[in-house]
């Protein structure tokens, strides 16, 4: 029986949805305690901080570019429009939404600590209007420049991507693969030239526009792609604290080779098990992305597991390393599943009325 290569991409794609936003959860934790680490633990954070929790947001941005040029190889005003609405319900309603309950949130954890604060006080505190697109009033594009919500500065530099897939067709009508390999190199020779989320979503793109199947270009030589996927995290960790210039250029294959990775271990679990993956924990991804950070993560699960695990030793630091995000993420899905039931209308404006199997629209 020949291989359906569309149905294990959509399927591929749906998979790699919850471990994505797992290793999101796993990013952010690092962050918080790798200044304080040593030993074993600094190791530890090292490996999934700057190497295998890196691959979550270049894959997102890898499949967003990919899911929005089907339909559009033949470059189409109508689709182009329907697209660019489909994105107001599934990314701007949610961006807003998320970050104005993140202002709600943050306002009532602080009065209910003790501390009496206005609403329209906390409002400014918190940076005013600019909780909506950079809290730190520089310029709105990349992580460094977050909205009130953190994770979500993610969603609004898609937006801003999403807005130049004209002028990204026609790059890619114009100069085919060489374009895209002179946007690589760019990134890597000028730091700060070109934003990553903006490699890769091109990347994405010219996949799709140039009419290959993610999985039937990349599965049949799965086994280089593994290989070089470890030697890289390798020199990612090992070249982190020695040269920037050279950690600069082998984080960047690492996950390029990553991404290609990540679909074809997908496949791999799905061949084995085609029940894969489950509907809820595919459609919790952006739930998980969005919510984790605003109080989940610092305010709450990491007091409880620090009051569980003893954090002073090397095998507490390390299982706490674990336990935090594994307990957020509980946390997440305990959230998702009563808000489908309590409130299935807020719950869909909140995640874009996202829809499993994977939505080309």
């Amino acid at each position: 029986m020949p291989t359906d290569w569309t149905k294990l991409q959509s399927q591929a794609i749906d998979m790699l949805r919850f471990p994505m936003a797992v290793a999101v959860v796993m990013l952010h934790y690092s962050v918080l305690v790798i200044d304080g680490a040593h030993g074993m633990l600094r190791e530890v954070c090292i490996c999934f901080q700057e190497g295998i929790c890196r691959l979550a947001v270049p894959c997102f941005y890898f499949i967003s570019g990919y899911l929005f040029f089907h339909g559009l190889r033949r470059w189409s005003w109508d689709v182009w429009k329907r697209k660019l609405h489909s994105r107001v319900r599934t990314l701007l309603v949610p961006y807003f939404l998320w970050n104005l309950l993140a202002f709600f949130a943050y306002w009532a954890w602080i009065n209910l600590s003790g501390t009496r604060v206005g609403i329209f006080e906390e409002f400014q505190n918190l940076g005013g209007i600019r909780i909506f697109y950079n809290r730190l009033g520089s310029l709105p594009l990349g992580p460094q420049a977050p909205p009130l919500d953190d994770p979500l500065w993610f969603i609004r530099d898609l937006m801003y991507f999403v807005l130049a897939t004209p002028a990204i067709y026609l790059f890619l009508k114009w100069t085919k693969g060489f374009g895209v390999l002179g946007i690589c190199v760019l990134f890597l020779v000028i730091p700060g030239s070109i934003p990553e989320g903006f490699v890769f979503f091109v990347l994405g793109a010219f996949l799709q526009y140039s009419e290959k199947n993610i999985i039937a270009s990349f599965y049949p030589t799965r086994s280089w792609f593994y290989c070089m996927t470890i030697l890289l995290l390798i020199g990612t960790c090992l070249l982190h604290d020695v040269s920037d210039y050279w950690y600069r250029f082998i984080k960047f294959f690492f996950i390029l080779n990553g991404v290609i990775t990540s679909f074809c271990l997908a496949v791999t679990l799905l061949r084995r098990n085609p029940e894969l993956p489950h509907p809820f924990l595919a459609r919790s991804s952006f739930f998980i992305f969005a919510i984790h950070n605003v109080l989940i993560l610092k305010q709450i699960a990491t007091p409880i597991v620090y009051t569980i695990i003893p954090v002073d030793t090397p095998v507490g630091s390390i299982a706490a390393y674990f336990l935090v995000p594994a307990f957020v993420v509980g946390i997440c899905l305990g959230l998702l599943f009563l808000m489908e039931h309590l409130l299935p209308r807020t719950t869909s404006l909140l995640t874009g009325n996202r829809k499993i199997k994977s939505s080309y629209a």
